[in-house]
């Protein structure tokens, strides 16, 4: 796919070593970026990777010897990212794994990071509750998938790096199980069941087998966690947005196909609060709607859960609109700083943030 991050005329990621060969970028792409990931690693480089402007600048760091825009989010060449999987392993065939909206990935990131510094960074918890809250928070910061290249890497390094400032030797970077560790991440994309409990399982489980208690851990009761309306709300598209597949697929092949095909067209978009949003959802519900009504499509329970939880969670997307304000521009952004979450209620208590020591990128 060509976007603002290609070179229109090679389909190539635009590079500064004008490597026009997608093998030999990958090559090159890689050993810069070990060197860079070495200079966090060994401490000579000073990250906060929670918010807009934290993984931002990690990732500048990590890919500024390859690309003139490292550090940019999704929205500076307006990519709307999709990618196939067969993580569900219940399913027929690939399944498609849909990501959040690039026009709203400053306020995205920067709230996630807002309820992870309000959960003390994870400081203070035992293994077992570490690893829940590590799967949890890593599958939000995929979901938001904050760039064109390199979301996998700069995730597996900040999270390394959060979980020593937690007292915890997570070995995202270098793990030794890449099937099981994209098997993991992409089964909480795809929100199979719509239990967080079961669709996190598989990831828990990675982060457990890669978790270790560091020497000095101190334990102290956990923070209430407690989920902003931003989030819930992205949740509710998460639902959304894995529904619009399986709908369609279902209504293909008779006289709902010009309805499919227009749930088809507007997969991509459906996520962006925009004009076109309230008839992209109208149609969608149609569809579900009119699957509801059909005895023999309704005997396939995956099929009748999914679309009762699309229509549970049509009410709260609907809300966007009213909450988003205007749409982002595609353009740079540095990314507003963490928010103050003194101001927040008693629960979400102000904790500092943690830090990899060194010169400040």
């Amino acid at each position: 796919m060509t976007d603002g991050f290609t070179d229109p005329y090679t389909g190539i990621l635009s590079n500064r070593l004008h490597i026009t060969d997608e093998d030999k970028l990958a090559e090159v792409e890689g050993n810069c970026f070990h060197f860079r990931m070495l200079e966090v690693l060994t401490g000579r480089v000073e990250v906060e990777p929670y918010n807009a402007q934290g993984l931002q600048a990690l990732h500048r760091h990590l890919f500024q010897d390859v690309y003139a825009w490292a550090g940019q989010l999704r929205g500076w060449g307006q990519f709307q990212t999709t990618k196939s999987s067969s993580a569900d392993a219940d399913a027929v065939g690939q399944q498609t794994m849909f990501f959040g909206s690039y026009q709203q990935l400053p306020e995205h990131l920067d709230t996630i990071g807002q309820q992870l510094a309000a959960e003390r960074y994870l400081k203070g918890l035992d293994k077992e509750q570490f690893v829940a809250r590590a799967a949890y928070y890593f599958d939000q910061y995929n979901y938001a998938h904050p760039f064109r290249e390199g979301n996998g890497r700069t995730l597996g390094l900040a999270f390394q790096v959060l979980g020593e400032s937690a007292g915890y030797d997570v070995n995202l970077v270098a793990q030794s199980n890449p099937k099981q560790y994209n098997q993991a991440r992409d089964h909480a994309i795809l929100r199979p069941t719509g239990n967080a409990e079961t669709d996190l399982q598989p990831l828990r489980a990675f982060f457990a087998q890669i978790t270790t208690p560091l020497p000095g851990l101190v334990l102290t009761p956990p923070n209430a966690v407690v989920v902003p309306a931003f989030l819930q709300r992205v949740e509710a598209m998460r639902e959304v947005q894995q529904a619009q597949e399986a709908i369609a697929w279902n209504l293909l092949g008779g006289k709902h196909t010009m309805l499919a095909r227009q749930i088809m067209q507007g997969m991509r978009g459906i996520v962006h609060p925009s004009d076109e949003q309230p008839a992209r959802l109208t149609t969608l519900r149609s569809g579900a709607e009119i699957l509801q009504q059909m005895p023999v499509k309704m005997e396939e329970p995956r099929l009748a859960q999914r679309l009762g939880r699309l229509l549970r969670a049509l009410p709260m997307v609907t809300v966007v609109l009213l909450v988003a304000g205007p749409v982002l521009k595609a353009e740079a952004h540095s990314g507003p700083t963490l928010p103050d979450v003194s101001k927040e209620p008693a629960q979400q208590q102000k904790a500092p943030v943690p830090k990899r020591r060194g010169p400040k990128l």
